[in-house]
């Protein structure tokens, strides 16, 4: 189920801290702070689950595949 890799997770956490923070120090206005914080939220919330939406919808996965069971026959 997990479709986001390590790296993207940390990026996406340092991203979504970046946006959050510019939300609530640098943006006056009530529309685009509320945007920032919503999207900054999205990410954040991507980056803890391990799952992307977006991903899912085009098939992308950027986390390692496991590997195939193996079966003796």
């Amino acid at each position: 189920m997990c479709n986001v890799g390590q790296v993207d997770r940390v990026v996406r956490f340092l991203f979504s801290i970046v946006m959050i923070g510019c939300a609530l120090y640098f943006v006056p206005t009530a529309l685009p702070k509320t945007l920032l914080l919503v999207s900054g939220v999205l990410v954040l919330t991507s980056a803890w689950s391990g799952v992307c939406l977006v991903y899912k919808t085009f098939g992308i996965s950027t986390a390692k595949p496991h590997p195939a069971p193996h079966t003796s026959a």
